[in-house]
């Protein structure tokens, strides 16, 4: 039986206590392609799921305090160490994607519906990704103070940039050489205490303490972390910081962003300014002084209660209810679902939603001062459209979509969201007449598979049937190839055949080449969300 299995029924841990914490109420485990992650649960069972995913060379149990609050708010909260963390199996390679895909993993074992998902520090990045591709699985996100930012890596003379890179690759491949020897060095609680303190100068003694005796196991020559020694903190590659704070303008569903604002050496060093500009129509941002980077440890009560009211604020809804009926349409072999969400007089505004999502239920915040009726359309593959058998998604057949919805509402003035946008801008440039005015924002899909082909991949075995969106969608549509050239000639037919002084507004802020070619072509204006629905209407 392991340590963390043999736990008791009432929530005391059989090698510590600290005050406010508790044993998890249930420990499973969960495949992941292959993997065994461990999986902890407090709350009810029946009660609805909260993710909940600790940062790098963490585990689950650092929310031994912050958990169980969740949990006698009504929420079953469900915690997993991360792969090599923890009571997760060791694997023989570690990636950010993998990562992510045992997130997936997990989160497929609590149903269909979308999940509110709280990450923290890696964890909060790894799952503004996978909110970033899986849209459709998550209905409100968290981050506490894991938001990478660029003063976390000072700008230093090329020179020693050199020197440090040097040094840098040597002492990786050195630790990979010997990876498969490497044993973490055996200590007391109170030395492994003292190490961890070192990297947590605001944790007390007393929880480092603890944390010991629930994140460590006791061998016969004393304690050790629960963390594959073959892993290590830092390396090199060409990721950049800004890379995940790009992500946040991309996600639909709301988002709270929590900073603690005492730098500490695991902190990001990331300020409120970094995050104000990136954050999504439904995002806001809780700055906590006198907290450090971990948040959630230093103030468990303080955040429960932010994250509660957050989590509160609407009323869950089933997934996919509808005010109304939606409008079938005909495209080819497919029937396309076109929602009517506000009535109105004048020109409507038509919304494309981004890649695996589907259409908002309502009129979106964001886009309420637009005058006239609101409609949204569910692309192929998405939303109450047909899933077609096989895949064959590219997005030139999704302007096909939007056209029959042209046919159908004349002429309109188009909104879309990352992969919509791109559709959005196809349009505009297809049936200037038709469009008058395309609004690009930020969304998923928005980037697209480069501005050429990669590498390719053929995926012989079928992908399974989930409903929408389309598993197929998600995997052809990532890899849609985006030539600025081609972008461009989309832009000029619509500044030039429409008659519009303005016939595209850039509104979002992520920037992929495509979109920032178009952005510099004539009859395309850079401006906020607001004045382009000024502007169009």
């Amino acid at each position: 039986m392991s340590e963390l299995a043999a736990q008791d029924h009432e929530g005391h841990d059989p090698y510590g206590d600290f005050p406010g914490a508790r044993a998890p109420d249930r420990v499973r485990s969960v495949d992941s392609h292959g993997l065994r992650i461990a999986v902890h649960e407090w709350g009810g069972p029946d009660a609805p799921p909260l993710a909940l995913l600790h940062g790098g060379f963490d585990f689950a149990r650092t929310f031994s305090v912050f958990a169980p609050l969740l949990a006698e708010a009504g929420w079953r909260v469900v915690a997993w160490d991360q792969r090599g963390h923890g009571d997760s199996e060791h694997a023989a390679l570690y990636s950010w994607d993998t990562d992510v895909r045992d997130a997936a993993a997990v989160l497929a074992t609590l149903g269909p519906d979308p999940v509110p998902v709280i990450g923290h520090s890696k964890g909060g990045s790894l799952l503004l990704q996978l909110a970033a591709v899986l849209p459709h699985r998550v209905s409100r996100l968290v981050n506490l103070d894991g938001l990478p930012s660029r003063r976390a890596f000072p700008d230093v003379p090329d020179h020693m940039r050199t020197k440090m890179l040097a040094g840098d690759l040597a002492s990786w491949l050195d630790i990979r050489r010997g990876a498969v020897d490497n044993v973490r060095k055996p200590g007391t609680v109170e030395e492994l205490a003292a190490r961890r303190g070192r990297m947590n100068p605001r944790l007390t003694p007393e929880w480092l303490r603890y944390l010991v005796t629930v994140g460590a196991r006791h061998d016969v020559d004393g304690w050790r972390w629960k963390i594959d020694p073959s892993m290590r903190m830092g390396g090199f590659g060409p990721w950049r910081p800004e890379w995940a704070m790009r992500r946040l303008s991309l996600l639909g569903m709301p988002v709270l962003a929590v900073l603690g604002m005492v730098p500490e050496l695991m902190g990001w060093g990331t300020q409120p300014e970094d995050v104000e500009e990136n954050l999504p129509p439904d995002g806001r941002l809780v700055a906590l002084d006198g907290a450090g980077h971990f948040v959630h440890i230093e103030h468990p009560e303080r955040v429960a209660d932010i994250v509660l009211d957050f989590l509160e604020e609407a009323p869950a809804r089933p997934a996919r209810s509808r005010p109304r009926a939606p409008v079938v349409l005909r495209h080819n072999r497919i029937e396309l679902a076109l929602h009517q969400l506000r009535d109105g007089e004048g020109r409507p505004l038509l919304h494309l939603h981004g890649l695996g999502e589907e259409s908002p239920r309502t009129v979106p915040e964001h886009l309420a001062s637009w005058p006239g009726p609101v409609w949204a359309l569910d692309f192929t593959g998405h939303g109450a459209s047909t899933v077609p058998t096989g895949g064959g998604y590219f997005a030139e057949v999704l302007m096909g979509d939007v056209d029959v919805a042209l046919g159908h509402l004349g002429a309109v003035t188009v909104y879309g969201r990352g992969l919509g946008a791109y559709v959005g801008l196809l349009i505009a440039g297809a049936r200037p007449d038709m469009v008058r005015g395309a609004i690009l924002d930020d969304g998923p899909g928005l980037a697209g598979g480069g501005t050429e082909p990669g590498d390719s991949y053929v995926t012989q075995e079928p992908l399974p049937r989930t409903g929408a969106p389309d598993p197929y969608a998600l995997l052809e549509l990532t890899r849609d190839v985006r030539p600025t050239d081609y972008a461009t000639t989309f832009a000029r037919q619509a500044a030039t055949l429409s008659g519009l002084d303005v016939a595209v507004a850039v509104v979002g802020a992520v920037r992929p080449p495509w979109l920032e070619a178009v952005a510099q072509e004539p009859g395309v204006q850079e401006l906020r969300r607001s004045a382009a629905l000024a502007l169009f209407a």
